[in-house]
């Protein structure tokens, strides 16, 4: 009798613990948009929320995340679009080598066990050769050295996606008359009509630069159904593309032009 009593409390207590555990849902979710634009205060404020939280595969948060979910979670938090898995994040920002180092890039490991060259892992550049990232079930989300032996040997790439430390509310790619428009479109975003209006309040902010920008960038950016204009401020001029006719006509488009001139491009109303 004494058996089935240590039985009946066994299963008792393994159906409590499952009704009282976490339930994560597996499905994609994009976290709210926090802040409008993205900058380096913003995103440590981001990481320094998420220390200590669970690891768990294939979660972008809240509550728990894997490595490349926390990356979703921060940079969709301030409005950029990335993303979801490590090795496509690590297609996309500009490349950056270990003395550019800045907070907020990006740095992709292959931790597979012969280390194949893959992409299987990522973390946030936070300064001094620190980094933070979902280290795995064990550990959670956590600050780890770059200079560890375990991580040096395996860093495959570093990437930034911020803008550049001196305007940190402009985006990263600065244009300037000595720009070099882009040679030939292997991603365009290809439009059937125009997707500006004739007018409006709404645009979206795709560079700045000082003096004339290259025709061809602008070329470029009426190839693919846009319009656009230039404003003058903080001593520099805006390249903006639009106007939009509303908010939502301006971010339908906000994730292509990110792909097709800057992925720091943010909405801007004038």
């Amino acid at each position: 009798m004494k058996k089935y009593y240590s039985l009946f409390f066994a299963l008792s207590l393994l159906i409590w613990l499952a009704g009282c555990g976490p339930k994560y849902d597996y499905t994609i979710h994009k976290p709210k948009v926090r802040y409008h634009k993205a900058d380096r205060a913003k995103l440590k404020k981001l990481l320094d929320a998420q220390l200590g939280k669970p690891y768990v595969w294939a979660e972008e948060g809240p509550d728990a995340f894997d490595c490349s979910g926390l990356v979703y979670y921060c940079y969709e938090s301030m409005n950029m679009k990335v993303p979801r898995i490590a090795r496509k994040q690590a297609q996309v920002g500009r490349p950056v080598t270990r003395d550019q180092l800045r907070y907020g890039d990006l740095i992709f490991f292959d931790t597979t066990p012969r280390r194949s060259g893959q992409i299987t892992h990522v973390g946030v550049y936070i300064g001094n050769g620190k980094f933070e990232h979902a280290a795995n079930e064990k550990e959670g989300v956590k600050i780890s050295s770059l200079d560890s032996p375990y991580y040096r040997r395996r860093i495959k790439l570093y990437k930034r996606y911020l803008p550049d430390e001196s305007s940190p509310y402009a985006p990263s790619l600065t244009l300037a008359s000595s720009a070099t428009p882009p040679a030939s479109c292997k991603k365009c975003f290809q439009v059937p009509e125009k997707v500006t209006a004739k007018s409006g309040h709404f645009y979206i902010q795709v560079g700045s630069f000082k003096g004339t920008p290259d025709p061809a960038w602008l070329k470029h950016i009426r190839a693919l159904g846009y319009d656009y204009r230039s404003v003058y401020e903080d001593g520099m001029r805006k390249l903006l593309v639009g106007p939009f006719a509303s908010r939502e006509d301006a971010l339908s488009v906000l994730p292509n032009t990110r792909q097709e001139f800057n992925p720091g491009a943010f909405l801007k109303e004038l």
